[in-house]
Parts: structure tokens; C-alpha cells; sequence
């Protein structure tokens, strides 16, 4: 995210959260933000910080819950169903985000929404901490997915209504709020790793829940300060689509409730399910945007061009969510996890990846912004990401190749910092290839593919993470180093021939 520079500085000696009487300027955290309205942005920041406290909390664990025997606390599904489980979930919530974004533009405001989905994944973090075994799981899962969509991307979306004059502030103000995002995805698995650790799933389930209460409660506590446009549904369906869509909806339900009462749907198929989904929307949103009659020429050539972006951020997630799939598994059977008299959850390896990104994402900003020679072409970024991501998934290649080695966690987190410098490359290009590439009468439609490259992404990661196998870790993670980095290099020139044949028209 671009941090904007503020074109007033706060005083050496003025507090954190001031307000300039007649002015309307604020300064919250050193930033100085015209017309901030700072309460409704504490309250989304504040919803989204703990949302993602309980949705890492959860997903770090999740695998482990699955697999775990029942002595040890968890469901005792064989471990390759564990990770299609765990990675068809992801690819569920980000499915539903696609949803949650329609709902808010045609049926309910987006405030409302935000509401209805938190009460959801409260709920289900309560279903998964008191309710045991499988019945637990899939409501609890299922709730889970669906506040997820309706809340994250309405959150979003609703920052930028506080600011409706754009510009620096309103980037400012997302820095605010990607602030409290950042907050939540490390404090959630830190506090549930070790709860976990100590006290066992349902524990670490119910802290998910009980930072979830906190958001919802401020939430609820502060809706009423957001801007009126976030209680408007800003283009209502027509009275007479009501019906249709009812029905439509309606049918949905009936199917997927007969699809698993009649086993089409099971724990060992999900992940196949929801990649057919995910190819089902990508083919059909790809078609919409090539044959709608207000994309011009111009842009339909820009969405030819998107398609091997689109494919090397498939690469790319399916790479990352490897760390919620199989590499949640080799870091709890092959990381030595003690430092002195202390032991390490595993799950905090992870987190600390996304400690790194920020790190490094702050570092680069800086070069580049101090050294031009420096800087890298967008497409570049793409495939040095994925690279340097393949790198990582190597190092951990020859920590495989024996029985009874197990990796150092300096070498781990040497593993991590590979992954978050590849994050930092990739992410921001192809958010900004992606708003850059979208024709100006479908922007939601390429935002809904942006999401769908996160769906598959999770998806085939607990999809090809069910081929893993302990004992066969040197064989898997470097299967999937090369053919990641085949599949970069591959589409990078690709992009390349793409782009030129769509200049040269």
C-alpha cells in the first residue's frame, strides 16, 4: 500500500490525536487527515484488526486440528483430506468475498453487511470452540466463510468513504487501516499458537471468538459515526429481480445441501469442488469482460494482456498458502522447534513471514524511492517474487532428504524471509497491474478475478498438499520449487509476447 506523504506535520511536541477546532483536520498517529473522520475509521480498523485476529488465529491451527488424532485434541482425518480441507476453505472465503461485494451493491448497505457478517464468524469461531468434532467443523467453517465475505472487502471499501475527496489522505487512512490489519494477523496466532500449546484447540478457538465479540462490540458501538453513504445500497436490484434472485438463491442452497447429503461433496473432494468453481467464474467473468459492449477495443486488448498476470498470481498464492498446508506440517514434524528451555509453536513460524513482509515491503519502498536505477519494470517484480519464492520452498530440500534431520529455525526463518521478500516484490504489482489493466466499466468484474487468483491459490495449494507425505518432503517441496519456477519464467515471457502483439494493433 502507498503511504502518503502529509502535506502539514504535526509539532514536535503535539499529542498523538488532536482536533483543530473550525478546521476539520485531525492528526491521528502523526498523520495529518483532512476531514478523517477519525471515529469511523478507528471503528473499521478496530472491526478489521480483530477479524483478522481471529481468521490467522483460526488458519494457522486449522490443519493441525484436522489431522491431530483424537488424543491429541484433534479430528483424526487422514492427513492429505486435512490439507485439501484446509486449502479449499481459503479458497472458499475468498469466493465469498466476490459474493459479499455483490450483496452490498444490490440487496443490503454495506454497514449492514459488515454487521451480519461479523455476527457470522462469531458465531462459527463459537461453533468450533464448544461444538466437537465434524458437525462442529462444517458450521463453524461454513458460518466463517460466509462473514468473512460480506465483512473484509465491505470493510475496505467503506474507508474509502470516509475520504470523498480521495487523494493522499485517503491513503493515509488506508495506512491507518492496514495498520490494524497487520496487528491482527500477528497477535492471532501468536495468542492462539500458544494457548493451543497449553490448553489445547478449543481454547485457542474460543480467544478466535472472543476477539471477534471485542470487534463486533466496537463495531456496533461506533457504525453509527460512518458516513451515510455506507447505509445506502448504491445500485439496488429492481423490484421485479427480486423474485429471480430469490429463487435463485434459494436453489443454490437446495443443491449444495443435496450435493453433500448424497456424498458428490466429501472432505476428500472439497479441494476438487472448489477448483472447478473457481475455473467455472474465471472462464465466465474473462467471457463478460470480452464481450461487454461498454469495454472498448482498447481495454478488451488490456484484458487480454491481464491473462498472464493472472495466471503468475495463481503461481504466486498457490506458493504462499503452501505455508497454511504443507508447510504447516513439515514446520511441526521437521523444524527444531526449542530454544533453550523454550518451545515454539509451530504456527509462529509463520506469522513471522508477515512480520517480515512489512519489513521488507517498508525497505524497498525506501530504495526505490531514494534510487530510480534501482527500481525494477512491474513484470519484473512478478517473476523475481515467484523466484525468490521457489528459492525458499528449495532451501527446505535438503532438511527432507533424510529420516530423523530436522531443519534449524534460523534456517526457517531464513525459509520465511525468502517468501516475504517474494511477497513484497509480487503483491503490490499485481494489485496495481490489476487496477492499471481494468476497463472502466467493469472494475469490479477484474477485482472479482484478483480474488478468484486467491481462491484457486488456496485451493490447489491444499490440493497438491495432498500429495505430501512425511519421509517425501525433499521430493515435494522441490517438485514444487522447479515447477513454480518453470511456470514464472514460462509466463514472464508470455506477458511479454502478449504484450507487444496487443501495442503492435
Amino acid at each position: 500500500m502507498t503511504k502518503s506523504r502529509p502535506s502539514t506535520a504535526a509539532s514536535p511536541g503535539a499529542p498523538e490525536h488532536t482536533t483543530h477546532p473550525g478546521t476539520g483536520v485531525t492528526t491521528a498517529l502523526g498523520i495529518v487527515v483532512d476531514d478523517a473522520k477519525p471515529s469511523g475509521l478507528l471503528t473499521l480498523s478496530g472491526v478489521e484488526m480483530w477479524e483478522r485476529f481471529s481468521f490467522y488465529g483460526l488458519q494457522v491451527l486449522l490443519a493441525y486440528y484436522l489431522y491431530y488424532s483424537l488424543g491429541e485434541g484433534g479430528l483424526g482425518l487422514p492427513q492429505p483430506v486435512a490439507l485439501g480441507i484446509a486449502g479449499a476453505y481459503g479458497g472458499l472465503v475468498y469466493i465469498a468475498q466476490i459474493v459479499g461485494a455483490w450483496v452490498a451493491d444490490r440487496v443490503l448497505a454495506p454497514k449492514y453487511v459488515v454487521l451480519v457478517g461479523g455476527s457470522a464468524i462469531l458465531a462459527g469461531h463459537i461453533m468450533l470452540a464448544i461444538v466437537p468434532g465434524l458437525i462442529g467443523l462444517i458450521v463453524g467453517l461454513a458460518l466463517i466463510v460466509i462473514g468473512t465475505g460480506g465483512l473484509k472487502v465491505n470493510t475496505t471499501m467503506m474507508v474509502g468513504e470516509l475520504y470523498p475527496n480521495g487523494g493522499p489522505r485517503r491513503d493515509a487512512g488506508y495506512s491507518i487501516y492496514y495498520m490494524g490489519i497487520t496487528i491482527g494477523a500477528f497477535a492471532g496466532p501468536l495468542v492462539t499458537g500458544w494457548l493451543n500449546q497449553s490448553w489445547g484447540f478449543h481454547v485457542a478457538f474460543g480467544a478466535a471468538a472472543a476477539g471477534m465479540a471485542l470487534g463486533l462490540g466496537q463495531y456496533v458501538f461506533g457504525m453509527r459515526r460512518l458516513p451515510a453513504s455506507t447505509g445506502v445500497v448504491p445500485n439496488p436490484l429492481p423490484a421485479a429481480e427480486r423474485a429471480r434472485w430469490i429463487w435463485i438463491t434459494a436453489i443454490l442452497i437446495v443443491a449444495i445441501t443435496l450435493a453433500v447429503a448424497f456424498g458428490l461433496v466429501r472432505p476428500d473432494n472439497i479441494s476438487n469442488v472448489v477448483a472447478l468453481v473457481v475455473l467455472v467464474a474465471t472462464l465466465g467473468l474473462f467471457t463478460m469482460l470480452l464481450t461487454n459492449r461498454k469495454v472498448t477495443r482498447q481495454e478488451r486488448r488490456a484484458v487480454v494482456r491481464y491473462i498472464p498476470v493472472f495466471l503468475m498470481s495463481l503461481v504466486f498464492w498457490t506458493l504462499l498458502f503452501q505455508l497454511f498446508t504443507a508447510f504447516a506440517v513439515f514446520a511441526d514434524t521437521k523444524i527444531h522447534l526449542t530454544v533453550g528451555s523454550l518451545t515454539m509453536p509451530p504456527s509462529l513460524i509463520v506469522t513471522l513471514e508477515s512480520l517480515a513482509v512489512a519489513a521488507i515491503t517498508a525497505l524497498l519502498a525506501v530504495l526505490w524511492t531514494r534510487s530510480r536505477a534501482s527500481r525494477m519494470q512491474p513484470v519484473t517484480k512478478l517473476v523475481v517474487g515467484v523466484i525468490a519464492m521457489s528459492a525458499g520452498a528449495a532451501i527446505i530440500v535438503p532438511f527432507g532428504l533424510a529420516a530423523g534431520v530436522t531443519m534449524p529455525l534460523l534456517v526457517a526463518l531464513l525459509v520465511m524471509v525468502f517468501f516475504a521478500f517474494g511477497e513484497s516484490l509480487f503483491a503490490p504489482s499485481a494489485l496495481s497491474f490489476t487496477a492499471e489493466l481494468a476497463p472502466k466499466a467493469a472494475t469490479s468484474q477484474m477485482t472479482a478475478l484478483y480474488f478468484l487468483t486467491m481462491a484457486g491459490g488456496s485451493t490447489f495449494a491444499g490440493w497438491i498438499s495432498q500429495s505430501y507425505r512425511e519421509g517425501a518432503e525433499a521430493q515435494y517441496f522441490g517438485t514444487v520449487a522447479v515447477v513454480s519456477l518453470a511456470l514464472i519464467v514460462a509466463l514472464g515471457v508470455a506477458y511479454k509476447l502478449v504484450d507487444r502483439a496487443m501495442s503492435s494493433r
